[in-house]
């Protein structure tokens, strides 16, 4: 069965509007800190250049991560052969982003 739980006292919007507030004040040398956030930041951004990279690696399609590239004259193109089955693609020759645009 359904145990129902009573309602709380619901405060009326005036009585709200009345509670105090806490004033805190921290003196503290950011110096640290904000050495602290550089690194985090290097690191993050590094971490995610290693992500993007592992989400941009091709893959034959007999799971096969082993291939040669060979770039058409024209440089637009690249045929990928796979080493294990020696199955061929065709791709274009363009990198793929690393970065968000706007994130300079």
């Amino acid at each position: 069965m359904f145990n129902l739980v009573k309602p709380k006292t619901i405060r009326k919007r005036d009585e709200m509007n009345k509670t105090k507030g806490i004033s805190l004040s921290v003196d503290m040398d950011t110096d640290k800190v904000q050495l602290k956030l550089r690194a985090n930041a290097k690191h993050t951004e590094a971490l995610a250049d290693e992500l993007d990279a592992i989400d941009n690696t091709w893959s034959c399609d007999c799971g096969s991560l082993d291939y040669s590239d060979h770039t058409y004259p024209s440089g637009s193109l690249v045929t990928r052969v796979c080493d294990m089955c020696k199955e061929s693609y065709i791709i274009p020759n363009e990198e793929l982003p690393t970065r968000l645009e706007g994130s300079d």
